[in-house]
């Protein structure tokens, strides 16, 4: 796939995760595609990826993704995006509801196919726990 394939698959992938549209998501992945969160493990294939993506769309809103970097290898990307949202439950404690928080993400994803075979994803839980962890007020 050239750069330009890649990055209208994963600009395609990061819209509908934005708009929580898990329909046109999967429709970016391979069937036997990885999603490997550091820290939450590895998901096969597009029903276990779509399971962990419901309990994601349950926790914010607002989503939103700038670009940051991104660079482009023989089917690969290594993606740095800036992701603003707005936690909407209490999976991050009861003081977190309500909360816009804003951290970087790096996913390095590869192609196969016209599709997103791999998406690797390393969140900045770091900064994204310090912001969901404080109390307002203080």
């Amino acid at each position: 796939m050239t750069p330009a394939e890649m990055d209208a698959v994963l600009d395609r992938h990061f819209a509908a995760e934005a708009a929580h549209d898990l329909e046109t998501l999967l429709g970016t992945l391979t069937e036997d595609a990885e999603h490997d969160v550091v820290g939450m493990g590895v998901l096969v294939g597009r029903e276990a990826i779509a399971e962990r993506y419901r309990m994601l769309f349950a926790q914010a809103d607002e989503e939103k993704y700038e670009p940051v970097r991104r660079y482009h290898g023989d089917g690969f990307v290594v993606d740095e995006v800036l992701a603003t949202q707005r936690i909407v439950n209490d999976d991050f404690g009861p003081q977190a509801r309500g909360k816009v928080v804003r951290y970087r993400i790096l996913h390095v994803c590869e192609f196969r196919d016209g599709l997103m075979s791999r998406e690797n994803v390393w969140l900045d839980t770091a900064s994204l726990m310090a912001q969901v962890s404080a109390t307002t007020g203080t």
